[in-house]
């Protein structure tokens, strides 16, 4: 999970459209609204644009397989009518998240207002996350979309972070044989470390492993021994720092 900017309202929810809207579900409940063909597409570009094409929860990657997007209302609609079109109020979410998550009332993390790292960690043996100093909305928004779900999120999320170490272990083992590196292999580590950006899956927990490994900091220390850690390498460090959980 991690912290996302929600931007601007999309132009077509406009304050008529929201009124509308509103107005229909407030008389029949069974109304998606959200799901109008006059703001539809737009709304669901809109908000996975904002994730990066992430579900806001888990990080999966959305529009894979069952991971269809779906819109979540952050406060429940069924006890926040005014809210049920409200820009601020909705979230891109994967199936599985919205539905665990569904009417419940525990007061989680909101991503767009909460940075997550502030109240969620990795445990240092593994890719469980843990609350921070017992915060009660990190266990809340742990429990209530089952941020560790074995099959469905824990083990993604392994192969993920065990894909990345390997690659950085191959590297370590290309690069020990020069004594001036080849571009290449800084392209190779340039392109690596990108596949823990905020727009990959699971990128919370993947940059906060990388940027934990000895492999990658041995490769980081022969690269600024050799005056080769460059400007590109730097600022995708910068970014995986800004985004990765603490590991506690």
């Amino acid at each position: 999970m991690i912290k996302l900017d929600r931007g601007l309202c999309p132009d077509e929810l406009n304050e008529d459209v929201v009124e509308e809207l509103t107005k229909l579900y407030k008389e029949d409940k069974e109304k998606d609204v959200w799901n109008s063909p006059k703001i539809k597409e737009t709304l669901k570009k809109a908000l996975t644009d904002m994730s990066h094409n992430k579900c806001a929860y888990c990080e999966c990657i959305l529009d894979i397989e069952s991971k269809d997007v779906t819109i979540d209302h952050f406060l429940p609609k069924s006890n926040n009518e005014s809210l049920v079109i409200a820009w601020t109020n909705l979230l891109p979410s994967c199936l599985r998240c919205n539905r665990k998550k569904n009417r419940k009332e525990d007061v989680i993390i909101n991503p767009c207002e909460i940075n997550p790292k502030e109240h969620l960690g990795i445990k240092n043996n593994g890719v469980r996350l843990k609350a921070i100093n017992n915060s009660q909305i990190g266990k809340n928004t742990i429990s209530v979309v089952g941020l560790n779900d074995i099959d469905r999120v824990m083990k993604p999320r392994m192969v993920v972070v065990e894909k990345l170490i390997d690659e950085f272990e191959e590297l370590y083992e290309d690069i020990i044989e020069f004594d001036n590196i080849p571009n290449r292999y800084i392209n190779r580590c340039e392109k690596y470390m990108s596949e823990a950006l905020r727009d990959k899956e699971y990128s919370a927990v993947v940059s906060a492993k990388l940027l934990d490994d000895a492999t990658f900091r041995a490769i980081k220390q022969i690269f600024i021994d050799k005056n080769l850690w460059n400007y590109q390498l730097q600022e995708i460090e910068k970014e995986l720092i800004e985004i990765a959980l603490p590991i506690i």
